[in-house]
């Protein structure tokens, strides 16, 4: 069976991260919390083409994926790429299962998402976030 993998995407500009906040009315664990957008990959899909896709359908914009950040596995055993994306396109908008979006301080991100999914991330990610 193959691994359930996916990607998170820490879209930076002007000093500010690219943040969505979940459908209320979804399933997952996330739903109405603010996050970091990311995507679960399809079939045969590279990291790289899940960033374009997912920040496309999540956000609305163009973004190159850039540095890689680190690496956790999901209590449900996925694996979770994170990189570090530079936008190609500013004009967001809310899209897929995400009902808002916006650009919020570099330094108020982990204060922003909620504890939860904070605390599934590795500690690369949240070192990151404390630079």
């Amino acid at each position: 069976m193959l691994e359930r993998r996916a990607v998170v995407a820490v879209v930076r500009k002007d000093g500010r991260v690219l943040m969505g906040k979940k459908k209320k009315d979804g399933i997952s664990l996330l739903s109405g919390q603010w996050h970091i957008p990311g995507e679960t990959l399809e079939a045969n899909e590279t990291d790289e083409q899940g960033l374009i896709r997912g920040i496309m359908e999540e956000t609305g914009i163009q973004a190159r994926p850039g540095k890689f950040l680190g690496s956790h596995k999901t209590p449900k055993g996925t694996r979770v790429n994170w990189y570090e994306c530079v936008p190609e396109s500013v004009d967001i908008r809310a899209g897929s299962d995400i009902e808002e979006v916006r650009w919020v301080p570099f330094e108020e991100v982990q204060s922003v998402c909620h504890e939860s999914a904070v605390s599934l991330w590795p500690i690369e990610i949240r070192q990151y976030f404390q630079e």
